[in-house]
């Protein structure tokens, strides 16, 4: 376990958690990482966990299955009284919905700046917007469910992404009827101020990167956790952006 410590502070890059229990069958320690994962449970415990494991199967030459039972159960027996982490907090609900609202907003406000047009949003818009900002809701209302649907029974969560995917499309050809107009260079600063605000309260309420580190581990230095977040939004909002020039450019 040493050796995995020392190697891991020399390589800063992604490791599968599931390096740190070489001697553990993989697809134990992936599924019990995952649920360790799901309900919450602290990187460096995960990690304190697998070592635990790692030892009594290479020692005994058991394997995890034998030694600990189903790993789902038996991460859900060491979850009990953990303390939780990653919980989803208010800033962070606030910053999804207001960047999902920017992105929203600033593709149609770019093709009519673009166009030298007033910016013109559709009822198929506003439905599909409502579709993604409802699902995106539910995610953040019980995350756990949500991410068990997809992960454990992942034709159910296709499904669902398939029809919600539809959905938005269909309204988008089925309700071309205009919602409302406005100034597009206003409607793109409406965007680009909203991007803003959840760029900022993603980086305010970012608590740090939950790494699963093995027993006596310390977490890298210069973790760039915090800026792949706040750059999400803004470099998708570039995307969207860079999309429109090239649909007006073309047409």
């Amino acid at each position: 376990m040493n050796d995995a410590v020392r190697e891991s502070r020399q390589n800063s890059s992604p490791r599968n958690p599931a390096d740190l229990a070489p001697s553990v069958e993989r697809d134990w320690s992936d599924a019990f990482v995952m649920e360790q994962r799901l309900l919450g449970v602290s990187g460096r415990r995960i990690g304190d966990a697998l070592a635990t494991v790692e030892a009594h199967v290479a020692e005994s030459g058991e394997s995890a299955r034998e030694a600990f039972g189903d790993p789902n159960a038996y991460a859900r027996d060491l979850a009990e009284g953990a303390e939780k982490v990653g919980k989803l907090t208010r800033a962070f609900m606030a910053a999804s919905v207001l960047g999902l609202i920017g992105l929203l907003v600033i593709s149609p406000a770019t093709s009519a700046w673009l166009a030298g047009e007033p910016a013109v949003i559709t009822i198929g818009v506003l439905v599909g917007a409502a579709v993604l900002l409802v699902a995106v809701g539910a995610l953040l209302a019980a995350p756990e469910t949500v991410l068990r649907l997809l992960l454990n029974k992942m034709w159910v969560g296709g499904l669902v992404v398939a029809v919600l995917v539809a959905v938005s499309v269909l309204a988008l050809f089925a309700l071309p009827g205009v919602a409302l107009k406005a100034s597009a260079p206003g409607l793109l600063g409406l965007g680009v101020l909203l991007i803003a605000a959840s760029t900022v309260l993603h980086w305010l309420d970012y608590s740090g990167d939950d790494a699963i580190l093995a027993p006596g581990e310390e977490p890298a230095r210069g973790s760039s956790g915090r800026l792949q977040l706040v750059l999400v939004m803004p470099l998708a909002a570039l995307a969207l952006a860079a999309l429109a020039w090239v649909v007006h450019v073309i047409i």
